[in-house]
């Protein structure tokens, strides 16, 4: 069994999924199994790119499980799938378009592993927007102690968190930091590369809600990582060290509508899992 379980939803992106599976392959935690749900018209692993990263990721010691899916229901549907794959105790959900540093996974995994917490994220900088400096979303607030459980209510003043997550603002935040240090700070959610302990996601349900969800939706991570903070607190790490793509979401208009968001499940969840 793995150390980690790297699950990542595809769908139609083979130039930024080779990305993503570039840093995969040079992460120093090699103890992996790359668990890949592909619905790609034309199977990604089929370009010469991708496949010699598949070869690389199981020459340096890990394995690749790739699964060709038909018939869509959204990427909640696609999350869960690759939930009931995973074995390892650790899972890291990394979307199909985030490049990370090397020492990424490590560290996410150290982090987990020290405070016990329900997930830590690593949110990815825009380099387009390596120029655009807002200062006033850059707020970050650390813990200086152990990562405890939260309620952070949507739209309330904690949401305002996620305002650190757009743009480059990750990037210019670290700026701040000695060399070589890594802090853990507190969020209302990170999506793109958030590492879980499996357990305890399965605990709150996993992705288990998407057929409540029309399959154009979005928001299914915030609300799982909203759960998780209540009952195990959740972190992410600065600098993070991951990048997006910055390719076109396969997000359509309709599932940008509230009916469409997951967090509409938010009161229904809280109830099922006594978390009020």
């Amino acid at each position: 069994m793995a150390l980690v379980d790297i699950l990542i939803p595809t769908l139609d992106r083979p130039q930024e999924l080779a990305v993503t599976l570039a840093g995969v392959a040079a992460q120093s935690l090699t103890d992996i199994r790359v668990l890949v749900a592909d619905q790609s018209e034309t199977p990604a692993r089929a370009a010469p790119a991708t496949a010699t990263l598949c070869r690389l990721i199981e020459a340096r010691g890990g394995s690749v499980d790739w699964h060709c899916r038909n018939g869509r229901h959204g990427v909640a549907e696609q999350r869960d799938f690759l939930l009931r794959q995973a074995s390892a105790a650790r899972v890291l959900l990394l979307d199909d378009d985030v490049f990370m540093e090397p020492w990424v996974l490590a560290e996410l995994h150290r982090t987990l592993e020290q405070e016990r917490a329900g997930f830590v994220g690593a949110f990815p900088a825009g380099l387009s927007y390596l120029d655009d400096v807002r200062p006033e979303d850059q707020r970050v607030e650390f813990w200086d102690g152990p990562v405890r459980p939260e309620v952070v209510e949507p739209e309330s003043p904690l949401w305002e968190r996620a305002r650190l997550h757009a743009a480059a603002n990750v990037l210019h935040a670290a700026r701040d930091l000695p060399t070589e240090t890594v802090r853990r700070y507190k969020v209302a959610w990170v999506g793109a590369c958030a590492l879980y302990d499996r357990a305890k996601l399965a605990a709150v349900g996993g992705f288990s809600f998407w057929r409540q969800l029309p399959e154009d939706h979005a928001g299914e991570e915030v609300l799982v990582q909203n759960l998780l903070l209540r009952r195990w607190g959740g972190c992410a790490i600065l600098p993070s060290g991951t990048y997006h793509a910055e390719a076109p979401t396969n997000i359509g208009e309709p599932g940008r509508s509230p009916a469409a968001n997951a967090l509409r499940l938010l009161p229904r969840m809280l109830e099922r899992y006594a978390l009020h």
